[in-house]
């Protein structure tokens, strides 16, 4: 009898140690997107008219970031075209010049100015337009709009000087290290 019960305690237990989880993952994973107010008192994703999530310029400067534009030419046309993936933290001015949306597609003409740090291997400025391609997309929970494609159309790149990297001596002159202290000579007798 003692053992009986002893199993169905362990069942219970079980479901209890893997059921409360399974169930507290459900019910937060389905609570809809955070309640984050958008433009005009609206989250970035709330269904704008026919239930279509409103695709707003806000969003569209955030979701740059990670795009990636092929076949960028040198504005002088001398140098390779060149490739270009809009990292977060890149300074970049960006300005919607048109923006049509049909049904569940969008296309996204942007004129950007951006570039490389100044330490970069090799520094570069961008500017002109591209076309960026985007689709409503249905996920678990909400609806959203990414990137599927981008077109370079006018952006071209400009090669800047690199900059001199800084003097890391604690003298105060460039390149003159006599005041600095002489390692001990080694003997050579080991």
């Amino acid at each position: 009898m003692r053992a009986t019960s002893s199993k169905q305690m362990r069942a219970k237990l079980l479901i209890l140690f893997f059921g409360l989880p399974l169930l507290f993952a459900c019910l937060s994973g389905c609570g809809g997107p955070p309640s984050a107010q958008g433009e005009g008192g609206q989250s970035p994703s709330a269904p704008g008219p026919g239930g279509v999530p409103e695709l707003t310029d806000e969003m569209i400067r955030e979701r740059i970031n990670f795009a990636f534009i092929r076949k960028i030419p040198e504005e002088n046309g001398d140098g390779e075209p060149m490739s270009w993936t809009f990292m977060p933290d890149e300074p970049k001015d960006i300005s919607i010049v048109e923006k049509k949306i049909e049904g569940n597609h969008a296309t996204v003409v942007l004129d950007v100015k951006t570039g490389s740090g100044p330490r970069a291997n090799g520094p570069r400025s961008l500017a002109g337009q591209i076309r960026t391609e985007w689709e409503l997309r249905t996920g678990w929970v909400l609806r959203q709009w990414d990137i599927v494609d981008t077109e370079n159309i006018s952006m071209k790149y400009k090669k800047l000087p690199k900059l001199p990297l800084p003097d890391n001596s604690n003298t105060g002159q460039h390149g003159d290290d006599s005041d600095l202290p002489k390692p001990p000579a080694q003997n050579s007798n080991h």
